[in-house]
């Protein structure tokens, strides 16, 4: 675990190894000059956005500010059975997210610990080798969000203040997302949207998938069956599952709407 860092906040690799590595002289070469590094339980990526790397590999990562999305790409012929891999996505590394637009500075500024929303093995990216794709977010959804705001905040005024909001993070495994997706679709199991044919190749693979029992709601770790425990759905029935607490079910969801979508679960 790297010490208490701050989101937005620039940081060089050679900030970051004083930090973990206090008295120890800055190498001049190996894992940490190039995107990625591990530290004990950590994983320190370092990720350029619009320009290529120093080590002359461009790799198209992308982060949207707005949807908190962020995709990344590994190494050349990186794979999701290769160690590192294989514990990010186990969840015993925890992935710290710095990124940069330019390579003319040292500095990477801080995104923060996003969640994996899912991973691709073997795409081709340009002239590169085939390599693995990961999606993060940074944005926990409302099942996963604890907060409280200030007390006699209005219900009408300026906008833009900074208050403490404290966050419970709930690990995913995306190997049972893919499942999921793999056995029902894409289509939403409450009302039947379909990103892809509303919206073509931009919404193709797209979709939420919801825990029938909240990760929140857990005793710490437990068995999920991707096909009995995990549905997919779309973003505005999401958003309604979870408009109550404890969420709405599917069929109930599905009997409000007046509609037959109910989730096939068996």
């Amino acid at each position: 675990m790297i010490p208490e860092i701050s989101v937005g906040k620039l940081y060089s690799r050679k900030t970051l190894w004083n930090l973990v590595r206090p008295g120890e002289g800055f190498p001049k070469g190996g894992s940490w000059l190039t995107g990625y590094v591990r530290e004990g339980s950590s994983l320190l990526i370092f990720a350029n956005l619009g320009v290529p790397g120093k080590t002359g590999h461009d790799f198209p990562n992308q982060y949207d500010a707005e949807a908190e999305l962020m995709t990344w790409y590994g190494k050349p012929d990186a794979h999701s059975e290769q160690p590192t891999f294989r514990d990010l996505f186990s969840g015993r590394l925890t992935p710290f997210v710095f990124v940069r637009w330019t390579t003319k500075s040292p500095d990477f500024t801080y995104l923060g610990m996003p969640s994996i929303s899912g991973f691709d093995d073997g795409v081709q990216v340009m002239n590169e080798a085939k390599t693995v794709r990961v999606t993060f977010s940074f944005s926990p959804s409302a099942e996963e969000v604890s907060w409280v705001g200030p007390a006699g905040l209005p219900s009408g005024g300026v906008e833009g203040g900074k208050f403490s909001v404290k966050v419970n993070r709930y690990e995913r495994n995306p190997r049972l997302r893919r499942a999921c997706i793999d056995h029902y679709g894409c289509a939403c199991q409450v009302c039947g949207f379909n990103f892809e044919e509303r919206y073509g190749i931009l919404g193709k693979d797209f979709c939420h998938v919801h825990h029938l029992k909240p990760l929140s709601e857990m005793d710490g770790e437990g068995e999920v069956n991707p096909i009995q425990d995990l549905i997919p759905v779309c973003a505005n029935c999401h958003a309604m599952l979870h408009s109550k607490a404890p969420a709405i079910t599917p069929d109930e969801l599905g009997s409000i709407m007046g509609n037959q979508h109910s989730p096939k679960l068996h």
